[in-house]
This record gives structure tokens, C-alpha cells and sequence, in this order.
């Protein structure tokens, strides 16, 4: 009887902390492929419709923002960690009344048409944060796996 109830215990913890890891499916991009979006939908309450996907050689997010009519403002910025050291990329959406668009983010750095890539990218976020015309402020966290 004993080793029923210490095996049962055992099932039951096996359930409930190694099977239950924080995931964020909704808005976590795959590790395979290029082709995978995962879109947020959105209405007036939930900020602009974004849609965020791997370049094909994933050196690169190419990130689509629709619904752009009910925003005042709408503006992302990609952080991640490349080589141990902190590196970012953002800016803004200043034309709202053209849609889509399409904003294309690099893993690295270009100077006159020289592009560097990074390398072991790790803790890489795409955060979208819209005002809207209402005043209400939507943050939008994208978690990408590399």
C-alpha cells in the first residue's frame, strides 16, 4: 500500500511541476521554420493587430501592424542578449492611416550597406506598445526563441 501512495504522490508531482512550465504559446514565435506568425488579435480595447515572424534565414523578424486606425500612437522595440552583450532595435508607426505596415528587425548592425549579424541570441523580447485614441495604453510582449 505504501508504495501505491508513494508512487501516486510521485504521478502527482510529475503533474503538476514538471508538466507545468510557464509557456507563453499565444505569443511565443517556433524554433523551426521561417514561416510560423503568431498574430495578436485586436479590437478597439486591445491595441493594433500585430503579427511578428522569423525572416527565412532567421537573422531577422519581420513584424506586420494592422487595425492602425483606432491607435494615436504605436511604437516597438526589439531587445535581446548576443554575444553577453544587451542589443536593441525600435522605433515608431508615423503613418497610421496606410495599411499594413511592415517594419523589418535585424539580429546585428548595418553601416553602409554592411551587415553584421550576432551571434548566440538569447532573452530576445518584441515589445509593441500602443496608445489609443481613448488614452488607454496596450503593451503587447512577444517572447522569440532563436
Amino acid at each position: 500500500m505504501s508504495i501505491r501512495l508513494i508512487f501516486s504522490a510521485f504521478l502527482l508531482f510529475a503533474f503538476l511541476f514538471l508538466a507545468a512550465e510557464p509557456t507563453f504559446a499565444k505569443r511565443t514565435l517556433p524554433r523551426a521554420g521561417g514561416t510560423s506568425s503568431i498574430g495578436a488579435t485586436s479590437s478597439a480595447t486591445s491595441g493594433v493587430t500585430t503579427s511578428v515572424k522569423f525572416r527565412a534565414d532567421r537573422l531577422a523578424i519581420n513584424a506586420a501592424f494592422k487595425n492602425l486606425s483606432i491607435a494615436k500612437s504605436v511604437s516597438y522595440q526589439l531587445t535581446y542578449t548576443g554575444g553577453g552583450i544587451s542589443q536593441g532595435a525600435g522605433g515608431t508607426v508615423s503613418d497610421l492611416t496606410t495599411e499594413p505596415q511592415e517594419r523589418e528587425l535585424l539580429f546585428g548592425t548595418c553601416s553602409k550597406g554592411v551587415c553584421t549579424y550576432h551571434t548566440g541570441i538569447k532573452n530576445a523580447k518584441f515589445v509593441v506598445t500602443t496608445t489609443l485614441k481613448n488614452g488607454k495604453k496596450v503593451v503587447k510582449t512577444f517572447r522569440l526563441k532563436v
